[in-house]
């Protein structure tokens, strides 16, 4: 196999990691081939780079070669690890619908927003719902996208709280509406998360009490989790749905 042909192998590897696929048989059998190579030099010179039929400067270069080999294979070793314990997070996520679960969400839905992107686009948003395998209502029997058009009616994009209550409808376990309906009239910048003011909104809403910026700033402290200084879906979730 030439360089050409291991950096092509390389490029499918990222490839698969970015579409999340879930199959990860091919990429170990690929890596442990590559493994195997490695270990016998001499097949690794002949057959992966052809040394004995070019002029690489002698023994330098075919170290060089090597430890330039051995980076990539580690790394490509890396990226495999990697999406198995993604995979491995997903399965217990679908299990266990709880905040860590939602958290996980998140991240996939984040990591798909294009910089200075606020939401997805529906089409977006049924794409990656179908790449976690959320394809169907509990029952099997019809299109999640056809709920999810119901959440966003006209509207073409999705805020990450339509998209998770997507995903829990699609595992049976579906968050009640109130949820999802009181976050978003609460964040009036739309930013999806709760800045202090909306915050204090929030809190005079739910109750009659008198609450000073203080009992603000400590309410705050306590349900921000990643410590933004900002409550989001995820955070208010855990604050009112899971621990209720």
């Amino acid at each position: 196999m030439s360089l050409g042909g291991i950096e092509a192998l390389q490029e499918a590897l990222r490839e698969a990691k970015r579409n999340e696929l879930t199959d990860v048989k091919f990429q170990t059998v690929v890596l442990q081939a590559l493994i195997s190579l490695k270990e016998s030099h001499v097949s690794l010179r002949s057959r992966l780079y052809n040394v004995e039929q070019l002029d690489v400067g002698g023994e330098e270069s075919h170290t060089v070669t090597e430890a330039k080999v051995a980076k990539e294979t580690s790394a490509m070793s890396n990226m495999i690890n990697d999406k198995a314990q993604d995979d491995e997070k997903l399965k217990i996520a679908r299990t266990k619908f709880n905040e860590e679960a939602v958290k996980l969400y998140q991240s996939y839905y984040q990591d798909h927003l294009s910089e200075g992107q606020r939401a997805l686009t529906f089409r977006q948003a049924v794409a990656l719902l179908t790449q976690l395998d959320f394809k169907y209502y509990g029952d099997g029997k019809y299109p999640l996208s056809h709920y999810l058009r119901e959440c966003v009616g006209s509207e073409n994009s999705v805020t990450f709280p339509n998209f998770v209550q997507a995903v829990s409808m699609s595992i049976n376990k579906p968050i009640p509406l109130g949820y999802k309906e009181g976050f978003e009239d609460m964040d009036q910048d739309c930013n999806g998360k709760l800045d202090a003011k909306e915050v204090f909104n929030m809190m005079k809403q739910i109750s009659d009490s008198c609450y000073s910026w203080a009992d603000v700033e400590d309410f705050l402290a306590s349900m921000d989790m990643d410590h933004d200084g900002k409550m989001d879906y995820a955070e208010m979730l855990k604050a009112f749905y899971f621990n209720s």
